[in-house]
């Protein structure tokens, strides 16, 4: 994994133009195979203004590219899941027949590796504008991604207020559970701290081994 300074520019980054070129590629297969196109544009506004908002800030900040991985990792759960509107995703439909569960579990999937994949750009972001001090920059970087999970849960439910009926149980997923908005927080919460006792191990390792 690649800890080092960002690259001034993304388009000299071999490791941004090869994961663009196959998000791209991901991005349009899933868009004509998708199960309600309503909803999947629904899903994607949100993809669409982050990517439109990494290239306005990159004057100022460019993510690295142990990062750029992540955000990828993250974007393509997503829209795999929003190519059958979350509900209705294959991979989902699986592990609820095999596990005997009550609803499709895409979205808890999702939510988690939000979490997760999302820690460490939030922790290059973060520690480039605020603070080096570790203890600090994990502390804002949980705070923020619950911060950014709660904002998300605040939009679906605008969709669902200001949509159709069926349009907004789409987007929204509940599937029947009315605690499924602080769940998915939760999860959300959950994957930061795996990433960072996975990262506590990393950097262990990584000095251990290269003293």
């Amino acid at each position: 994994m690649n800890f080092s300074s960002t690259v001034p520019n993304y388009w000299r980054s071999p490791i941004f133009k090869t994961v663009s070129f196959v998000f791209i590629i991901m991005w349009i297969i899933f868009y004509y195979t998708a199960y309600d196109i309503t909803d999947w544009w629904l899903e994607n506004a949100l993809v669409i203004i982050f990517s439109s908002s990494i290239f306005a800030w990159q004057r100022k900040f460019v993510f690295n590219n142990s990062s750029l991985v992540f955000i990828f990792l993250y974007l393509t759960l997503h829209i795999y899941g929003a190519k059958m509107a979350y509900t209705h995703n294959e991979l989902g439909q699986f592990l609820q027949q095999y596990f005997n569960l009550h609803r499709n579990p895409y979205d808890r999937i999702v939510h988690t590796s939000f979490g997760l994949f999302m820690a460490y750009p939030m922790y290059d972001l973060l520690g480039t504008f605020f603070t080096k001090n570790r203890k600090y920059l994990f502390m804002l970087v949980h705070m923020s991604i619950l911060c950014l999970a709660t904002i998300f849960e605040l939009i679906e439910w605008g969709v669902a207020v200001f949509t159709d009926s069926k349009t907004g149980e789409s987007y929204v997923a509940t599937q029947g559970d009315v605690w499924d908005a602080q769940k998915d927080i939760i999860l959300a919460s959950i994957g930061v701290q795996v990433f960072f006792i996975g990262f506590k191990f990393y950097r262990f390792f990584y000095k251990k081994y290269n003293q």
